[in-house]
């Protein structure tokens, strides 16, 4: 009997071991067909959506690979199809949104369409598993415990911050005013607007100051954020380099190895040191609060640490990821919502007359810092600075994969396809906004908002994923803004009409932003 039993079970052994690659072989075969018959489901449903026309092979490449002409066949899209336009990417459907009615759709739902589009997968060597590419469960953990880091004591801590370095570049800008040649005193405002905004999101997401012993670690992460997204953008509009094991065998790729070493090697052992810092100053009664005490300055890094209960909650991969996210999401836009309102400011004095005349009636002829009240009360401010994230939208476009079918009237967006919102091209809807290439700050005026669509401006997304640093990036921007208005004049020299924009992962000014800085009179106007 016991023979018997040794010799069934080896023939069972055998045939499991001989059935394996069989049963394995059925499985991918099973997952390759469910995958390939979704496609032609998706690819079959999009071909009758309105839609330009495309090539057979390329479909609308060659407008994705024009991207500083890119806003304008969206435009002639646009006319053609107002709510939508199916476009393909070689022969991967993509919806262009375009009507607000169809954004809100969308965007607004908590528990529909809520998934990161394609393009976000060339940013996970980059963001990895952050707020902006993760999902479901963790996304949902992750957004309810990093929201109390942006409360308002914690915001007061990173105001700090702002007028500190803020303080330094007003410095700085009055001595290059004064060496330039006033002959032709015009420069690029960005290589300025850039280092100081790395310097208020290094400061306060990893605690890393402005001196000279940091500067090397500072240019360092931020170069190797900056060539990651240069890289995702390349990888994303070449469907071709979609596949990682294809595209790691690039140049592309093995530069994206590099430069995710660098940046994981560092953030990883920052946090390290953070850990060691934070455990020597905190008792475990006062571990993991995040009110901040006395006049310790709030750090992004340490607050998530404090938050994680020694990695219950969030691992120092997912503490990095968080961090990345922070430092990619914060520095590019925040340097270019300060250059576009100061370049459209600089094109309009009247505008910057009332700019400069409220900020006369909060501070006087003083040359203190603003504090968060001060901030606050600058409404005129931030109707302009909303105005020109109107008309130039840092980030310029938001993806969101469809979890199921979508219905516009006739219409059927199938499950599984992209959708790309263009808030570019959102905001410059003459329905919403009359006279839409107009800067007119007046439109956020409540009177003038009240009749509004609510997804006709969505500089920030809007919906369950909406951004989470919308505050601190107008603190910053308003500290940064009024400090210049309060000390120059600002002239812009290049017409709205050459003005060239290239969307990138944001939204950037092909020829930079060339402004005339010229001191000024306190006790006057322009």
């Amino acid at each position: 009997m016991q023979l018997l039993m040794a010799i069934f079970m080896t023939e069972l052994k055998n045939s499991v071991i001989y059935a394996l690659p069989v049963i394995l072989s059925l499985i991918l075969t099973f997952k390759s067909s469910r995958i390939i018959l979704d496609w032609y489901r998706m690819y079959s449903m999009a071909r009758l959506l309105p839609g330009p026309k495309t090539h057979w092979f390329f479909g609308n490449h060659k407008a994705f690979m024009s991207k500083q002409n890119f806003f304008n066949y969206a435009m002639e899209w646009r006319e053609s199809s107002p709510l939508f336009n199916r476009v393909f990417l070689m022969f991967q459907p993509i919806i262009i949104i375009q009507s607000p009615e169809a954004v809100q759709a969308i965007i607004s739902r908590k528990n529909k369409h809520n998934e990161k589009g394609y393009i976000y997968n060339s940013l996970r060597p980059l963001l990895g598993e952050g707020l902006i590419t993760n999902k479901d469960a963790k996304w949902h953990m992750h957004r309810k415990l990093i929201t109390p880091t942006f409360h308002f004591a914690i915001l007061k801590s990173f105001v700090e911050v702002f007028t500190n370095r803020t303080r330094q570049f007003i410095e700085d800008l009055k001595h290059l005013v004064k060496d330039q040649d006033p002959t032709n005193d015009f420069f690029d405002i960005s290589p300025h607007t850039r280092a100081l905004t790395m310097d208020f999101i290094c400061e306060t997401a990893m605690g890393i100051p402005l001196d000279d012993d940091t500067e090397n670690d500072r240019w360092k992460i931020v170069n190797a954020i900056h060539r990651l997204e240069d890289i995702a953008t390349y990888r994303t509009i070449r469907p071709l380099l979609w596949p990682n094991w294809i595209f790691k065998y690039t140049q592309k790729g093995k530069e994206e190895i590099i430069y995710k070493t660098v940046l994981h090697a560092f953030t990883n052992d920052l946090i390290k040191q953070r850990r060691r810092i934070l455990k020597d100053q905190l008792n475990e009664e006062c571990y993991g609060e995040l009110e901040t005490k006395g006049n310790k300055k709030a750090i992004f890094m340490d607050l998530l640490i404090e938050t994680s209960k020694n990695g219950e909650c969030l691992s120092d991969d997912d503490i990095r990821d968080e961090v990345n996210t922070f430092v990619f999401a914060g520095q590019n836009t925040t340097q270019l919502a300060i250059n576009y309102c100061l370049y459209l400011l600089g094109h309009n004095q009247a505008v910057q007359n009332k700019v400069y005349e409220e900020l006369l009636n909060i501070f006087g002829d003083s040359d203190r810092d603003p504090t968060m009240e001060d901030l606050k009360d600058m409404r005129y401010l931030e109707n302009c600075i909303k105005e020109a994230l109107r008309l130039y939208p840092s980030v310029p476009l938001i993806s969101r994969k469809l979890t199921e079918d979508e219905h516009f009237g006739t219409y059927v967006l199938p499950k599984g396809i992209d959708t790309f919102i263009l808030p570019y091209i959102l905001h410059r809807d003459p329905k919403q906004f009359p006279n839409p290439e107009s800067f007119n700050p007046d439109n956020f005026l409540p009177e003038n908002s009240k009749h509004r669509h609510p997804y006709a401006y969505i500089p920030f997304s809007a919906g369950p994923r909406n951004c989470i640093g919308k505050k601190f990036a107008v603190l910053a921007e308003k500290t940064v803004i009024s400090a210049v208005v309060r000390n120059f004049v600002v002239v812009s020299k290049d017409p709205r009409e050459s003005m060239v924009v290239v969307p990138n992962t944001v939204l950037v000014p092909k020829n930079g932003i060339r402004l005339s800085l010229k001191p000024r009179n306190r006790k006057s106007y322009i």
